[in-house]
């Protein structure tokens, strides 16, 4: 009997664990093992494909769309630097590129998130 007791003392206690576990960081790890993809049309992210890669009613996708608007800054402000940080000219050409590419998407994505209500 006391085994028992033990047995569903245990199960209890793992039940009331995973109740208590942050649904955030679970989808913060979700995020890092499904990134956003998009499509891009001459060389511009086509923002109306930003998370193309899950069916709209999944779970995901809303979480997808969140985690795009911070790897779109990431990647804004990754080419920003590296373009601050260069002298050579043909670096400076493709950071260039890269960087306006992602920080025009990132800045059209978040007012697109934010009048759409994913964002405050």
């Amino acid at each position: 009997m006391t085994a028992f007791k033990t047995v569903r003392g245990t199960i209890a206690l793992l039940c009331f664990t995973s109740l208590l576990a942050s649904p955030v960081a679970a989808d913060d790890e979700y995020a890092k093992r499904f990134p956003a993809q998009w499509l891009e049309n001459n060389g511009h992210i086509r923002l109306d494909t930003i998370c193309y890669n899950y069916p709209r009613q999944s779970h995901m996708y809303p979480l997808c769309r969140l985690q795009a608007v911070n790897r779109l800054d990431e990647r804004c402000e990754r080419y920003r630097t590296r373009l601050a940080n260069t002298d050579d000219p043909a670096l400076q050409e493709h950071f260039s590129g890269l960087s306006d590419k992602y920080c025009t998407a990132s800045e059209a994505y978040r007012k697109l998130m934010t009048r759409t209500g994913f964002l405050q």
